[in-house]
């Protein structure tokens, strides 16, 4: 024991000196700028790099060279400018040391999980809970960030500046930036067709510009923060919706379970060759949609999106800050609604209705160390209770599938595909055993799901109930080398945006509703998407406004008007 401490001592002397020594090493401004873009270029851009070569056609010819070479050469610009505008004395170091941290950070998400760092990750970042955070930030992480980031870090902070007087740096920093503009108007000029052809084919290889590209994204979603926090007062939606009366005095229940992470291709329900719904697939009540489309890849899009009005193609997360939703209007007509949550938070949505975190009641049934199965969503069901003629409409979102930690997401009696992946690190695993894990997390939603149904059926000789369940985006399980989600829709792969929707609802709720069940049935395989969950919630508490739509109802086409 004794020996082992003292060589700990002994190593730990021997680089304490060796840092000291760095003290001792000097180095110009201009000398640290060009090793540390040189540094970023060949160890933090290798996500950059693959995306170059890929992207063009093998094998490479004349023209193929002289892009991946025009990439390189813009890249090393790019990163050049950076480190010109922070080159200056009183933040030189403390910029680079900030720098190089951010950029092992990035590259390790980047490299890892194939993850786009753009304005919208960002989002999806500052809007995770840490349990979530923390599943990512596993050994492996905190390795790569002090070897490639903190461990630069400390040397290039250790090390001395040999600096000029003020005109002479400033006149020396203004040859380098006309160096590097010129070469880069080179670049571009002697090529231009070329260049400007492959660029818009390939957009996302700007955002893999580390760290330039990251950091920037980040302040532009901190300048729409600000502007959101200072925006005008909330616009009103549906300031003419009335609810139409419906026959009967019995209370009605419309439960949306807002899923975490689903992808339809793993759905048992959506042709999957693997029993994930064993549940679900048993019941023949469900009227399962096929052919849906998520509005966006990452929970903080999508969650906004389902609930707004504004459908895709209109969204924005800063509009549909600005306005009302879906649970505001049902709410100001007297639906009572509540959140309940065992996710990252409703991205905004519940913030003038309240909700409830499921996390904080720490129910061992379900819960450890801060994190809780979705069981735990279902722990108060039975304490909902209606009176007559009164309508509710109950939010479930769900953990579900959420990665990395895959095997997380379910208990040991949901494992039923082995072996599956154990690591938090899924790029570890065999593509296998991350299925594995990702299946089991369906089969314990599936479990969930359909005790929620069969709870609700159970209350149907007093409550009028409807389940529609729809996940808020889909997952790359390492296809095509990718992981996780967040790819920009634009490029994002079908496993990503291809999510599992369903809906049951009991025989009186039919009834109520007029609902055509064979009609409906006939329906499930037409494409939609998320835009119709705001219609078909109006639909069901029977909102009549001129922002319903009827088309995007799920229901209206196969209801008696009469």
């Amino acid at each position: 024991m004794n020996s082992n401490l003292e060589a700990a001592g002994s190593a730990w002397a021997t680089w304490r000196n060796r840092f000291a020594r760095l003290s001792r090493v000097t180095v110009t401004p201009t000398g640290l700028m060009l090793l540390v873009v040189a540094y970023l270029l060949l160890t933090q851009n290798q996500s950059l790099a693959r995306a170059v070569v890929g992207s063009l056609p093998k094998p490479f010819g004349w023209q193929e060279w002289r892009i991946a070479l025009s990439a390189l050469i813009t890249t090393f610009n790019v990163l050049m400018l950076a480190m010109i505008a922070l080159s200056w004395k009183p933040v030189q170091k403390p910029a680079t040391c900030v720098l190089l941290v951010t950029a092992a950070v990035c590259s390790y998400f980047m490299d890892s999980f194939g993850t786009l760092i753009d304005k919208s990750m960002i989002m999806n970042v500052a809007r995770t809970d840490f349990a979530e955070a923390s599943d990512l930030m596993s050994g492996a992480f905190w390795t790569h960030v002090a070897v490639l980031g903190l461990l630069p870090a400390v040397v290039v902070w250790k090390v001395r500046l040999r600096r000029s007087g003020f005109w002479k740096e400033f006149r020396t920093r203004a040859a380098l930036l006309m160096l590097v503009l010129t070469v880069q108007a080179a670049v571009l000029g002697l090529q231009y067709n070329e260049l400007s052809f492959w660029g818009r084919e390939n957009r996302s290889v700007a955002v893999l510009i580390n760290p330039v590209s990251p950091i920037n994204s980040a302040y532009s979603y901190l300048r729409r923060q600000y502007r959101e926090h200072h925006a005008a007062p909330l616009l009103r939606i549906a300031g003419d919706a009335t609810r139409a009366a419906v026959a009967g005095t019995r209370p009605l229940l419309v439960v949306m379970v807002v899923g975490e992470t689903a992808r339809a291709q793993n759905f048992q329900l959506d042709g999957y060759g693997r029993s994930t719904n064993p549940a679900l697939s048993a019941r023949r009540d469900l009227f399962n949609f096929s052919a849906v489309r998520s509005c966006g890849t990452a929970t903080a899009e999508s969650v906004p999106c389902m609930f707004s009005n504004l459908g895709q193609q209109r969204f924005s997360p800063r509009r549909a800050a600005e306005q009302e939703n879906v649970l505001d209007v049902l709410h100001r007509l007297g639906v009572r609604v509540a959140w309940w949550d065992n996710d990252s938070g409703c991205q905004g949505v519940c913030s003038r209705v309240g909700s409830i975190s499921i996390g904080e009641k720490n129910d061992p049934r379900f819960c450890t160390d801060g994190q809780c199965l979705d069981g735990a969503l279902l722990s108060d069901l039975g304490d909902v209770t209606l009176k007559a003629e009164e309508s509710m409409l109950l939010v479930l979102h769900m953990k579900g599938s959420h990665g990395p930690a895959y095997f997380k997401r379910y208990p040991e009696s949901a494992r039923r595909f082995t072996p599956d992946c154990r690591d938090e690190n899924v790029q570890r695993c065999s593509l296998s055993e991350v299925v594995n894990a990702y299946d089991n997390s369906i089969v314990y939603t599936d479990s969930v799901l359909s005790d929620l149904i069969g709870q609700l059926d159970a209350r149907s000789v007093s409550t009028d109930s409807v389940v529609l369940y729809v996940s808020d985006h889909g997952e790359s399980l390492g296809e095509a080398g990718l992981y996780l989600h967040g790819i920009p829709y634009r490029l994002a792969p079908d496993q990503q945006t291809h999510v599992p929707m369903f809906l049951w609802l009991s025989a009186q709720a039919s009834s109520r509703l007029k609902l055509d069940t064979h009609c409906l049935a006939q329906k499930t395989g037409q494409p939609t998407s998320h835009d119709a969950a705001f219609h078909t919630l109006m639909g069901l508490f029977s909102v009549r406004s001129k922002v319903y739509d009827p088309t995007l109802d799920l229901l209206s086409a196969c209801q008696d008007a009469g």
